[in-house]
């Protein structure tokens, strides 16, 4: 299943799994409204949330589909990466955040390693993230392997 609130991202999904064995797109959604009936009755193996134009509303699609679908894979289209926005959308209901900037002909292959629990994501501690950054701003003479 598919939830966006633009018909070009749509077709653009369509497209991009179409060329992809194993994917049928069951429904789209306009994601500017709820999704809950069509998610109860059709039960879809993955649902693909695009981030739409207001972030709130994908966020509620993401929670929607998680109680009204919850065998399914929920995936988030997203523009943003940033650990806020991963973790908001992981907490909505997510299992996979993806970028939007990723090449068409992938995402099928991309939706359904994740499907298969083949793409793990585990969130790094904060304290890594900034070890790293004073790594980087050291000398390389001074680094040492972490």
């Amino acid at each position: 299943m598919l939830v966006a609130d633009a018909p070009t991202v749509v077709q653009s999904i369509r497209v991009a799994l179409r060329h992809t064995a194993g994917f049928r797109v069951v429904a789209t959604v306009d994601g500017r409204s709820s999704a809950r009936e069509q998610l109860s009755e059709l039960r879809p193996d993955v649902v693909l949330v695009d981030e739409m134009c207001q972030r709130t509303n994908a966020l509620s699609r993401l929670r929607e589909s998680r109680e009204a679908a919850p065998g399914a894979t929920v995936v988030l289209l997203s523009s943003s990466l940033e650990a806020a926005a991963v973790e908001a959308a992981i907490d909505a209901g997510a299992d996979a955040v993806i970028s939007r900037g990723l090449h068409a002909a992938t995402l099928g292959t991309l939706l359904r390693e994740i499907a298969d629990g083949n793409v793990i994501h585990a969130p790094r501690p904060a304290g890594r993230r900034a070890h790293l950054r004073r790594l980087a701003d050291q000398p390389p003479a001074a680094r040492t392997s972490a």
